[in-house]
């Protein structure tokens, strides 16, 4: 039962499997124009340069962050404040906080990876030394309130101060340039899946087209198989005369053999005289006499010109009587005295 579920998504049409795909390539193409237009900003970002340090205390999100989120913020890093972490989306955050230039309150909070925090960390002390530390953190301004309600919660928990104006910033770690490159690169990710996975869908339809004109093609040849058989079926068997059978077929469609045999004559009919109406059905039933004119041989060709090449040849009295009467000629030659 669980493997016909599963097996359940490749029976269905080719139609549907090419419309799945048409509708996932058109995804993966919005993607894609996405990653072309983060790679065109990130290549103006890193022409502009990176903008003017803002102390925290008078930081203004309205000024004093570009068109593509940057900023540039002054503040104090306390080795001693603990950092923390958080899962927004089922993917786990880490953060690090970071107070205002006076050192009054919470003005920041650093996210990056759970794999960088020590990183982070490094970053920030090598900008100074003691447990305050003034530091100044390049990166990008994130505005998700799902970020900022999760921080806000953890801040709570750990019982450390914060101000109203909570900035959620993820830094740039070690070279600005490729730290910028590698996030526009992020949405290239996507546009590999779903173009992937239109390909496949693709594929799949061919497969499922090609499939179904070779059943088509095979139930024909099947069908055509068991046509030809039924008529064979109906058909009544002939039976087939032995190779060493000597009786040839008739014209007529009987062979010689099956012919029926006239009765032998009894022998003593041949000494009776037969009686009129006898001899007149004998005459009529019985096959045509041949003329005497039929066993005749035909005279000798002679051609009426010299040296001959026509025709036109003479004919003979009895020719000529059984060409116009079909009788012979009862006409005798007459003896000459000598």
């Amino acid at each position: 039962m669980i493997l016909k579920t599963l097996l359940l998504p490749f029976r269905l049409n080719w139609t549907i499997y090419l419309g799945l795909a048409l509708g996932v390539g058109y995804l993966a193409n919005q993607d894609y124009e996405t990653y072309l237009s983060n790679t065109i900003a990130a290549e103006f970002q890193v022409a502009d340069g990176p903008p003017d340090p803002s102390p925290l205390s008078k930081w203004d999100a309205n000024n004093d962050a570009t068109a593509n989120g940057e900023v540039n913020v002054a503040g104090v890093y306390f080795t001693a404040l603990a950092s923390g972490s958080f899962d927004p989306l089922g993917s786990e955050r880490s953060f690090v906080l970071l107070a205002d230039d006076q050192g009054r309150e919470v003005q920041a909070v650093l996210v990056v990876q759970p794999e960088d925090i020590g990183r982070l960390e490094r970053q920030l002390v090598a900008q100074g030394g003691g447990e305050r530390i003034p530091v100044t953190v390049n990166g990008t301004l994130n505005q998700s309130s799902e970020w900022a309600g999760l921080i806000w919660t953890e801040l709570f928990v750990m019982d450390v101060p914060s101000s109203d104006d909570l900035m959620v910033i993820e830094p740039f770690l070690g070279n600005r340039e490729a730290s910028i490159y590698a996030v526009a690169e992020k949405t290239i990710g996507t546009v590999i899946i779903f173009g992937g996975l239109a390909g496949f869908l693709v594929l799949l339809a061919l497969v499922k087209l090609l499939s179904g004109r070779r059943s088509s093609a095979t139930q024909s040849q099947m069908s055509g198989r068991d046509a030809l058989a039924a008529r064979q079926k109906k058909q009544p068997r002939q039976r087939s005369l032995p190779s060493n059978c000597t009786d040839k077929t008739s014209p007529w469609g009987a062979s010689d053999a099956e012919a029926p045999t006239p009765p032998p004559m009894p022998a003593n009919t041949l000494l009776q005289p037969r009686a009129k109406g006898q001899a007149n059905s004998q005459t009529k039933t019985g096959p045509p006499r041949l003329q005497i004119a039929e066993l005749e041989v035909q005279p000798l060709f002679k051609s009426v010109f010299p040296g001959g090449g026509s025709s036109f040849r003479f004919k003979s009295v009895d020719e000529i009587i059984r060409q116009s009467f079909g009788t012979l000629s009862t006409l005798k030659p007459l003896k000459r005295d000598d």
